[in-house]
């Protein structure tokens, strides 16, 4: 029998109040030393002052996280080696004292979740045209089947299915339940089945992008869908510290956040760039968030990993009539800035695998196809499909660092269905030009990243920020998209967008250095009046679950 208990994110969690950045207070280190040792000996706080919280405390300092949250009388939890962090209990009065250590940054716990969102616009006809409209198909009758590549897939478990046999090499259950071959919620087998599944439930009818891959399975969540931030970091951490044990090259996230603090300071984009520097290529998704922008949740945000929205291929094989659907997440990322997503492939009303007896599968009985398939929407499902693809091109290229895997993906892409960065990035996944194509460079590194302010603008220049994976300079020898591009031209060298001048800071004649922004075209025109303060703000689409609810990146079932 299958458990329905929930294995999401302990008890005395809560939504971040705010957030507390290094240097926030204006103290000095002997202040702060002082301020500390007298905590040993004053008396203890009344009742109402004895409340705690769970957090993330990390370091970039000479002061250990472990020294700084036993100074405020602290508890630590556990300890990463992936980061120089902890998962710690604190007195919440206390927090402002922690935060404002030398180096140290303190990030609520909070909870992540792949709970699915209600369907946005009607599905069509559930389809796997994606291995048609990626050239998956073409490089499947050539032999290439991603066999012998491993791909982890950090979410709710993989059940172990006919679909898998003999792949599914390994795993571990971080909720504390063993099982990390069994699927309580059912949105990774359903992504596991995107990336690797052989068509064994379905007579062969529909299968993943790369079904001769191994596959890992990393559980972090249960039947609730719901997990934690500490728990996705023990997460990553595992990943690395098994790496060569099941020779895993690529990790697939299907699962995000809304972020609140600069990629530099938030612990999870922290962490998947110590998995990305180990040589594992990071997937991302998105976020289902869609159409705003700045709605990229984290880890997708980080500029090091591969973020994936999601189009809707229109159950045809023909990428030409691909629409974009309205529910992927539109860049630039809040709030550091960078240029996201970085492609797009399918994401409405795919098929997979379904887990039997899951949550989404018994709350979603019309999304069913056959006795072991299932339809769903959402960005998780392109970043399962990316990911496959990345096992494709690995098969064929296993020397590529991530870097390199990133860089033939993003330049052999197809015409996206709207030529917008923010919106489609490079274009549409193309895994048959990627596997076939010669080596890319591309140099990128998240040293030198410097951590936004809160409400500081940056600039969307791409000359202004080296970490942009637009700059030119980061890229040696690319050519982005030998195709003809009959309606956008993309000059890459010389920043010509669709006549969008980025050096030139014109953008349709609004000048975003001068005072156009400062002065009283901000401070008066349209920010005030109804177009602001009407319910397309204060409704349901920003109060509502959309944005406090628990799903972010993952299923929309149909």
């Amino acid at each position: 029998m299958r458990r329905t208990g929930s294995a999401g994110a302990p008890t005395g969690r809560r939504a971040p109040r705010r957030w507390w950045r290094k240097g926030r207070l204006a103290v000095t280190a002997a202040g702060l030393a002082g301020a500390l040792a007298a905590t040993s000996v004053v008396a203890a706080p009344p009742a109402s002052a004895s409340a705690t919280e769970t957090v993330i405390v990390t370091s970039s300092g000479l002061l250990s996280p472990v020294s700084a949250v036993l100074g405020v009388l602290g508890n630590v939890l556990q300890q990463f080696s992936i980061i120089d962090g902890v998962e710690a209990t604190i007195p919440t009065a206390l927090e402002p004292l922690l935060a404002a250590l030398p180096g140290i940054t303190v990030t609520p716990d909070v909870s992540v979740s792949v709970q699915s969102v209600p369907e946005s616009t009607g599905p069509h006809t559930p389809s796997d045209d994606f291995l048609q409209q990626t050239g998956a198909s073409e490089l499947a009758a050539q032999g290439d089947t991603g066999q012998g590549i491993t791909v982890a897939v950090l979410d709710t478990g993989i059940d172990n299915l006919p679909d898998f046999a003999g792949r599914l090499i390994g795993g571990v259950d971080l909720t504390g339940d063993n099982s990390p071959f069994q699927d309580d919620y059912g949105h990774g087998t359903f992504v596991a089945g995107l990336i690797a599944g052989n068509g064994a439930s379905s007579n062969g009818q529909y299968s993943g992008e790369a079904p001769g891959a191994n596959l890992v399975s990393i559980k972090v969540a249960g039947a609730s869908g719901q997990t934690d931030l500490a728990t996705v970091i023990a997460g990553l951490q595992w990943a690395v510290d098994h790496e060569s044990q099941y020779g895993i090259r690529i990790l697939n996230i299907s699962l995000g956040f809304e972020p609140f603090e600069s990629t530099v300071l938030n612990p999870v984009d922290q962490a998947v760039q110590a998995v990305w520097d180990a040589g594992i290529a990071v997937v991302a998704s998105a976020g289902n968030a869609g159409p705003f922008n700045g709605t990229i949740t984290s880890p997708g945000d980080d500029p090091l990993v591969i973020t994936v929205g999601a189009l809707d291929d229109m159950a045809q094989d023909n990428v030409a009539d691909d629409e974009m659907t309205n529910f992927s997440s539109v860049g630039p990322t809040s709030p550091d800035g960078w240029v996201k997503p970085d492609l797009v492939t399918s994401g409405r009303s795919v098929v997979s695998l379904a887990a039997p007896g899951s949550t989404v599968y018994d709350e979603n009985p019309s999304a069913r196809i056959g006795t072991g398939n299932f339809v769903g929407s959402g960005t998780s499902f392109s970043a399962a499909i990316t990911s496959g693809a990345a096992a494709l091109v690995l098969a064929d290229h296993p020397d590529y660092t991530p870097d390199q895997l990133k860089a033939v993906l993003l330049g052999n892409t197809s015409q996206g269905p709207v030529g917008n960065p923010f919106v489609d990035g490079h274009g549409a996944l193309n895994a048959y030009a990627a596997a076939t194509s010669p080596p890319m460079n591309l140099a990128q590194s998240a040293l030198g990243l410097i951590a936004t302010i809160l409400n500081d603008t940056v600039p969307l220049s791409p000359l202004d920020n080296t970490a942009d994976t637009w700059n030119a300079s980061l890229w040696s020898g690319a050519s982005w998209n030998s195709q003809t591009q009959p309606t956008t031209s993309w000059e890459w060298n010389g920043w010509d967008w669709s006549s969008w001048e980025w050096n030139g800071w014109a953008w349709s004649s609004w000048e975003w250095n001068n005072a156009a922004w400062s002065g009283a075209a901000w401070n008066s025109w349209e920010w005030n009046n109804a177009a602001w303060d009407g319910t397309a703000w204060q409704g349901s689409a920003w109060d509502g679950a959309a944005w406090s609810g628990a799903a972010w990146d993952s299923s929309s079932w149909n």
